[in-house]
């Protein structure tokens, strides 16, 4: 007596869940830029901060999430709310939009972070105008956030897209500025060490007001 094989699957759902898995794990492709890994290669330099920081010192722990041997050291000021680090950068972001979106599976904004503050603690990064000194939410384009996850260790935090504050003035092709806070609108003094701060690409100033290239002057090369 035989019996029917019970991996029979309707032809139709089979496909669909084929297309499913695959778009489950395809991600747009988006260039990426690391802005500082603190062991020479730098995009961006630290202006205005509320607490200390160091962007010389020995990593504190190395371990498999970040073998590097620089790192930078923040120290937060307890007085600030909203401490934070203004990092301007040498040139301004591509269009950030694929990053600033809930749809789909966006790009993330990443950086690795040691720090002994508790589980759970917030870390947020604002894209923004430098000319506009970041302001929120006018001189900001978008907000992210992560959260810490171990404590006393490296990770690597992945920033989920916030939002676009109500106010902005500042479009997604007009980001020249990171802004970095750890634990807002606290009062802790907790140290934070990071690196390898990684974004949207770098573009200088002149790659993104060059004129699209005519037809015509395409016509003139090929001659």
């Amino acid at each position: 007596m035989k019996t029917k094989s019970t991996d029979q699957t309707v032809p139709g759902i089979k496909k669909f869940m084929a297309f499913i898995s695959a778009l489950m794990l395809v991600a747009p492709a988006v260039s990426q830029t690391v802005y500082d890994d603190f062991e020479g290669n730098k995009l961006l330099h630290y202006g205005a901060k509320n607490g200390v920081i160091d962007t010389t010192v020995k990593n504190p722990a190395p371990n498999d999430i970040n073998k590097s041997e620089k790192c930078a050291m923040y120290v937060r000021n307890r007085t600030q709310k909203f401490d934070n680090i203004k990092m301007p950068l040498n040139g301004k972001l591509a269009d950030v939009s694929p990053f600033a979106t809930y749809l789909g599976i966006p790009p993330k904004i990443k950086m690795k972070v040691y720090t002994t503050a508790p589980v759970g603690t917030l870390i947020e990064i604002l894209l923004g105008d430098k000319s506009k000194n970041n302001a929120y939410p006018g001189g900001t384009n978008s907000q992210y956030q992560a959260h810490t996850t171990v404590s006393g260790a490296w990770e690597e935090l992945e920033f989920k897209f916030a939002q676009i504050p109500e106010g902005s003035e500042t479009p997604t092709d007009g980001v020249n500025q990171v802004t970095l806070l750890f634990n807002p609108n606290s009062a802790s003094s907790d140290t934070y060490y990071f690196d390898d701060i990684t974004g949207p690409a770098v573009v200088s100033d002149k790659q993104q007001q060059a004129p699209p290239e005519k037809p015509q002057d395409k016509n003139k090369k090929n001659k």
